[in-house]
């Protein structure tokens, strides 16, 4: 009879059993983030139920996801990086369109109007 273990791991340590880590720059992490939430760059349409196909992956290794994973759909990476990268270009505009006057409208409609009607 199998033992099955209750084992709660660190996203971190899994990472570094995986020989996978990532590092950004300081703010560049959290702007992709909001990039891709606002392009629904990783939404399922564009890679897949990630839910669900972590469950039909017949491989239990990160080699062999990977592998499967990129055969069933072979450009959401790109597709995805590429709906990223067209926000962060909106991003960029938008950041030369921002000045103190407009950082303090936008404060006082959130302090004053939006809390007096929250």
């Amino acid at each position: 009879m199998p033992i099955k273990l209750n084992l709660r791991l660190a996203f971190d340590d899994i990472r570094d059993m995986l020989g996978v880590k990532y590092e950004y720059p300081k703010y560049v992490s959290p702007l992709i983030n909001l990039a891709n939430q606002l392009a629904g760059a990783t939404r399922p349409r564009v890679v897949g139920q990630m839910s669900e196909l972590i469950e039909e992956c017949p491989y239990k290794s990160f080699e062999g996801w990977k592998r499967w994973y990129l055969k069933r759909y072979p450009k959401s990476i790109e597709e995805a990086t590429n709906k990223i990268m067209n926000m962060l270009k909106n991003f960029k505009e938008a950041l030369e369109k921002i000045d103190e006057k407009t950082v303090r409208k936008w404060v006082e409609d959130l302090v004053l109007v939006k809390t007096l009607w929250g």
